[in-house]
């Protein structure tokens, strides 16, 4: 997991942050520039109506449900973050397990 894991994460951070930042304008847009919303509700239900309620209520669980999917995705984030760290912190545990005493960087003498 060298150098490609990071390119590939950075790339994911930087999808995740630019969705971020359309999902922020848009709930901004809907909830006419108020970004909390309706205190104690979902931004969405604060949202003017269009005048048909089959679309609205439509408008409204497309929403919840890109919110659902971006906070799933956050998390996937972490967990590949962890995995990642995970994965370094065996291997440098293994390579310091398995080296000979005598490399041990105290016992070599400093010219």
């Amino acid at each position: 997991m060298g150098c490609g894991f990071h390119g590939g994460h950075d790339r994911w951070q930087h999808k995740m942050e630019r969705m971020q930042s359309k999902m922020d304008w848009m709930r901004g847009k809907m909830t006419g520039g108020n970004p909390g919303g309706n205190p104690g509700g979902s931004p969405w239900s604060s949202a003017p109506s269009s005048g048909n309620r089959a679309f609205d209520d439509y408008r409204s669980e497309t929403l919840r449900r890109l919110e659902d999917e971006q906070r799933e995705f956050k998390d996937f984030l972490e967990r590949l973050r962890f995995a990642k760290d995970k994965t370094e912190f065996d291997s440098f545990m293994t390579e310091r397990r398995n080296r000979p005493a005598q490399e041990s960087p105290r016992d070599t003498p400093q010219s």
